[in-house]
């Protein structure tokens, strides 16, 4: 039921970040009851005592305690969004989902940016503004941005100014996938990256380019 859900989501023309996400974690562990969860979000959204970019960074990074897990980075549960809710911990790329979709429900536009090695969030009207939801929602501009990556990257990688473009809900669920692959394969967790490998399999750009690899790794489940 979880992976027909994550293929209905997305299949969509316009993704929900939210959904995806759910239904990403809840074909990993266990059945999520994803209302629940929406309406944690809602919750979350409703009790924002300011409705702006930097009001909501405040309020979930300060006020509401989630922080970057420093202490356990590549556990496999900081890409569950629900997850992320409970413990108030996670890794770049979902505490930015996070971030975004709690905007979204107060009509502030916010947008991923899929900056190798360090996921960002910027305000889509002002597109050289970013945060960073990992280091307690600290704001950025482009030339901090740079910084940081030349920073996590160690300098090691040149740098391009498309690092800082808006990511497509599509893309950030693809890159969430990829996190999750390199984490049970890693692990040799065989049963949850054939789960990983089938969800790839739903997105036809992945299920065309992979399909050798996903044949290898769903075939645990034959």
């Amino acid at each position: 039921m979880s992976l027909a859900r994550f293929a209905q989501v997305i299949d969509a023309t316009d993704i929900r970040l939210d959904e995806a996400c759910l239904a990403m974690s809840s074909a990993i562990q266990r059945p999520l009851d994803e209302i629940e969860w929406l309406a944690a979000l809602d919750l979350l959204a409703a009790e924002c005592p300011t409705p702006t970019a930097v009001g909501i960074a405040d309020y979930l990074f300060g006020e509401q305690g989630f922080r970057g897990n420093t202490r356990a980075y590549y556990d496999w549960r900081n890409s569950c969004l629900d997850q992320v809710i409970e413990t108030r911990v996670g890794i770049p790329i979902s505490l930015s989902v996070l971030m975004i979709e709690v905007a979204r429900r107060l009509d502030v536009q916010l947008a991923g940016v899929a900056m190798p090695a360090h996921f960002l969030v910027r305000t889509v009207d002002e597109p050289e503004r970013f945060f960073d939801p990992f280091a307690a929602g600290v704001e950025l501009d482009a030339h901090g941005a740079r910084e940081l990556f030349n920073t996590v990257t160690r300098g090691q990688v040149d740098w391009q100014e498309s690092f800082l473009e808006q990511s497509s809900a599509r893309s950030i669920v693809i890159r969430m996938l990829n996190n999750l692959r390199a984490i049970f394969q890693s692990r040799s967790d065989e049963m949850r990256l054939g789960l990983v490998m089938e969800m790839r399999a739903q997105i036809p750009q992945l299920a065309l380019t992979e399909h050798d690899e996903i044949e290898w790794a769903t075939a645990v489940f034959n």
